[in-house]
């Protein structure tokens, strides 16, 4: 088989097999939920992994008790947060780590009872980046928590925009400038909202992922490349809505698949091309046929 006849009966079997209405694996109690993974009791989230007791979130991972969320990684009893890794109990944080007990905070890191802060680093009792003492702070914040979340808001803006904007958002990484909000990484290059990887470039919403290039919204893969919303995966390449898949390539909502190539919403195959069951040794002889037959055309 040579490697544009496999290109096109994979396409004709992608586009004859009925869509899944979601695109998800191993979740319990979370029926209204898609490219999600690994989640218990969530509702209405999307692109989640590893979350429990979340509602309305997109993007987290390893969070619970959160309420409308977007990328909130490791985190736990958050509300309308956006941005957010390692923060606790808090409420309208942006572009913020390692804080909690705090609200409308805007790029803190590693602070906590923080209301109304922007810019600020291991501070804490903080009210509009002044200072108070813990007792000025709790009597005050009793009474801000009274007035309507966008009053707080609109100052809060005001006064984030009096600081200037850097480039990254970077914490607690090595070698990984070239990106935006990327956390506890080494050496990753142009990766933007990425936590806990290592030699990664080029990708988009992934954490621990590990020795691969070119992915988009991917958990722990390992040696792979050019994959989407898949987790689980190693030494895997074009995968796509797919987990606990390795040794293959060019697969479409599949789960648990091993040395498995062009495969279409397949659950527990080993050795298979185009859904079709090959032994061992057919199957190696074909695979090979089609990546030579692709590296004479380049």
């Amino acid at each position: 088989m040579t490697a544009e006849e496999f290109y096109s009966q994979y396409l004709v079997l992608k586009h004859s097999l009925p869509q899944s209405a979601t695109h998800s694996h191993s979740n319990e109690n979370s029926e209204y939920v898609s490219y999600s993974y690994r989640c218990k009791n969530c509702y209405y989230c999307f692109d989640c992994v590893d979350c429990r007791n979340c509602l309305y979130c997109f993007d987290c991972v390893r969070s619970n008790d959160c309420l409308d969320g977007d990328y909130c990684v490791e985190c736990e009893q958050l509300y309308e947060s956006v941005d957010a890794y390692r923060c606790y109990n808090s409420a309208f944080l942006n572009y913020c780590a390692r804080v909690y007990d705090s609200y409308f905070c805007r790029n803190c890191f590693d602070s906590h009872n923080l209301f109304g802060c922007a810019d600020l680093k291991q501070k804490q009792y903080c009210i509009f980046n002044k200072q108070y003492t813990k007792e000025e702070y709790e009597k005050q914040v009793i009474e801000l928590l009274k007035i309507v979340p966008k009053e707080h808001l609109k100052k809060l803006n005001e006064l984030a925009s009096q600081h200037p904007i850097g480039p990254t958002y970077v914490s607690n990484s090595e070698n990984s400038d070239y990106g935006n909000q990327v956390h506890y990484c080494t050496s990753c290059y142009l990766c933007f909202d990425t936590a806990r990887s290592n030699d990664l470039a080029y990708s988009y919403d992934t954490a621990y992922c590990t020795n691969s290039m070119d992915l988009t919204y991917c958990y722990k893969a390992e040696l792979c490349y050019e994959c989407t919303d898949s987790s689980k995966i190693y030494n895997c390449d074009f995968i796509e809505w797919s987990s606990e898949c390795f040794d293959s390539a060019y697969l479409t909502n599949c789960k648990d698949c091993h040395n498995c190539f062009g495969c279409v919403e397949v659950a527990h195959k080993r050795f298979c091309i185009l859904n079709k069951q090959y032994s061992q040794e057919d199957y190696k002889k074909v695979v090979s046929e089609i990546v030579v037959s692709r590296q004479a055309v380049h």
